[in-house]
């Protein structure tokens, strides 16, 4: 009868050895559940019976056992295998008819099927509320949640299929499978929406050039994901059977030692915060970071990764560079040309002013120097001969390193032009050499007799 007619979960059975004390029912007299039948409705009680030299133990009471037999008599028995060749249920397969073997491979293939329809489905109204193609970043992550789709719809196939188990723990262990499924299933499919919705928020503020705000948004999007493990961690041990709240409690006395020993973890994680809270230093940046140089490829939950220029990663804690000094060389508004140099001592006044006037009108004709910035003025007279400093502020509209080093290079070639084309030049670097001391002879005591 329980097998056939229990309307309930074993999982609702009280774990407690004193039975469910919060019902109404006395404190001996527990209720497992209710048969539904045609001829009536049966309530299944138990009731707890003291033995001699031994503990006690719940028995059906005497009233369930004497309605048995009526009830029984209106039970419907569950027979799918009438639907199926009768060949099919004496051929066995591991103990299984082979009817139930071709049953659970055609909802698997339909599983595949819904699976695959449901994210296509997924893809196209994505592109409907967005009236454009998604990236392929984004439509790849869509694509990926086939996998988590079909669990889920394989758990709720495995819950409708529970009713129609032959025995009541049969049907227990199903929808114990078939919950776990759902909840592991679901934390997948919420990391895979997380991706979605962290790559579509990357990609809107790559496009209005807000680029301090998406490693924040990368960053934010592991740190959900982290959650998320947490709770379907708690969760599975709830369905487990797990006492969640004296564990949790646990853990509450737990975290306190746990946040006292893990100080430079948290320090790394609140430092990662820090650093793209204000903006530092942003994914793609090339700047300097506690003496490395290099492109900023990563700012992770611990660390930040910088690719230096002969290609290899560097891992730099979190906390350090919230602490330490970091130049940042992509945040640059203006990129600085300097240059000093120095002519022949022999160079007459009148070549060297017309020399500063030419490179005044080369830096005047520049599209991309600040033209209030630019200067060249001679600032000294030296015993090499008069030192000339070229001063100015680049603009650069892309930002990028590479760019200024060509236009300070073509600026530089011009200037050793106009120097070269007055009949001037420039001075060679003089190497001083530094003739070693003689050591003085010591005095010799003709007081000491020879050894």
């Amino acid at each position: 009868m329980l097998d056939l007619g229990l309307s309930t979960s074993i999982d609702n059975i009280s774990r407690n050895p004193k039975g469910n004390l919060e019902d109404k029912l006395r404190l001996s007299r527990e209720l497992v559940g209710m048969i539904k039948t045609k001829a009536g409705d049966l309530e299944v009680l138990l009731d707890l019976v003291a033995r001699p030299n031994a503990t006690p133990v719940w028995l059906f009471s005497q009233e369930t056992l004497r309605e048995v037999p009526r009830v029984y008599n209106g039970l419907q028995h569950k027979d799918l295998a009438s639907y199926f060749p009768a060949w099919t249920a004496k051929v066995r397969f591991l103990s299984v008819p082979l009817w139930r073997w071709g049953l659970i491979l055609i909802s698997v293939v339909l599983l595949l099927i819904a699976a695959s329809l449901v994210t296509r489905a997924l893809l196209w109204l994505i592109r409907t509320a967005f009236r454009r193609r998604p990236t392929p970043r984004i439509e790849e992550a869509v694509l990926r949640l086939r996998g988590p789709v079909f669990g889920l719809l394989l758990a709720l196939m495995t819950h409708i299929a529970a009713g129609y188990a032959i025995t009541a723990l049969g049907r227990h262990y199903w929808e114990q499978s078939a919950l776990i499924l759902a909840w592991i299933c679901g934390g997948w499919l919420l990391i895979r929406l997380t991706d979605i919705v962290v790559s579509f928020a990357k990609h809107r503020l790559l496009l209005r050039m807000q680029v301090e705000r998406v490693t924040f948004v990368g960053l934010t999007g592991r740190l959900f994901k982290i959650f998320l493990f947490i709770v379907l961690v708690i969760g599975l041990l709830k369905v487990s059977g797990v006492n969640v709240s004296a564990l949790l409690a646990g853990l509450g006395i737990g975290g306190i030692a746990l946040a006292l020993a893990a100080q430079r973890t948290l320090a790394d994680l609140f430092g990662g915060l820090s650093v793209i809270m204000r903006g530092a230093v942003r994914v793609g940046d090339y700047c300097t970071i506690d003496g490395v140089q290099g492109t900023v490829e990563d700012v992770g939950i611990s660390s930040l990764n910088l690719r230096t220029l002969d290609r290899s990663v560097v891992s730099i804690p979190n906390a350090k560079v919230a602490e330490g000094r970091l130049e940042n060389f992509s945040m640059r508004d203006q990129f600085w040309l300097h240059q000093v140099f120095t002519l022949q001592v022999t160079t007459p006044g009148k070549v060297l002013k017309i020399v500063l006037d030419r490179i005044v009108q080369l830096l005047a004709i520049e599209p991309d120097i600040y033209k209030e910035s630019a200067r060249a003025r001679l600032i000294g007279l030296t015993p090499a001969g008069p030192q000339i400093e070229v001063f100015a502020y680049f603009r650069n509209p892309d930002g990028q390193w590479a760019t200024f080093l060509g236009t300070q290079e073509k600026i530089i070639l011009k200037i050793m032009s106009i120097v070269e084309s007055e009949g001037a030049s420039f001075v060679s670097p003089i190497a001083v050499v530094q003739t070693p001391k003689e050591k003085p002879e010591m005095p010799v005591d003709s007081a000491k007799p020879d050894v």
